[in-house]
């Protein structure tokens, strides 16, 4: 009985401790640290939602972007709001995709939540649950290759 208390304990500081991570604004994390969550709940992304896109052929790029004026976001939607894009990257002469990388993730960086996942074929999920119509848990992706 203790035993399970202890794993109890143990399991539910573990799950505060990532929840409490990924709960807050990124921005103020040390750049070492940030990048190494945004990689580290990138990958459980691209894992969970398109496992075959997954890529470790070389580094994954990080790049912090502020969603744009109204001008080019007609509906004006998260203005000013950063988020950062982190993109894997396949191997060229290996395969063949739609798109030049394997997966994006974007990441919102006052909120450390995923917003969207995109992937090589040109698919891909808005994960901010306020913007989609079902609350279902999305089928994994295919993993399919160009054509061309």
């Amino acid at each position: 009985m203790k035993q399970i208390k202890k794993i109890l304990l143990l399991t539910s500081i573990l799950l505060g401790y990532t929840i409490t991570v990924f709960s807050q604004n990124l921005d103020n994390i040390p750049t070492e640290k940030r990048d190494s969550l945004l990689k580290a709940k990138s990958k459980e992304i691209i894992l969970r939602y398109g496992p075959g896109y997954y890529r470790e052929y070389k580094a994954p790029t990080i790049e912090r972007i502020v969603v744009p004026p109204s001008e080019t976001n007609p509906e004006g939607i998260n203005v000013g709001r950063a988020y950062y894009m982190i993109t894997y990257w396949y191997d060229k002469t290996k395969e063949r995709l739609e798109e030049d990388f394997a997966a994006i993730v974007r990441i919102w960086a006052d909120t450390g939540e995923p917003a969207a996942v995109l992937f090589g074929c040109n698919y891909g999920y808005i994960l901010d649950r306020k913007k989609t119509r079902s609350s279902k848990e999305q089928p994994p992706i295919p993993y399919v290759q160009s054509n061309w």
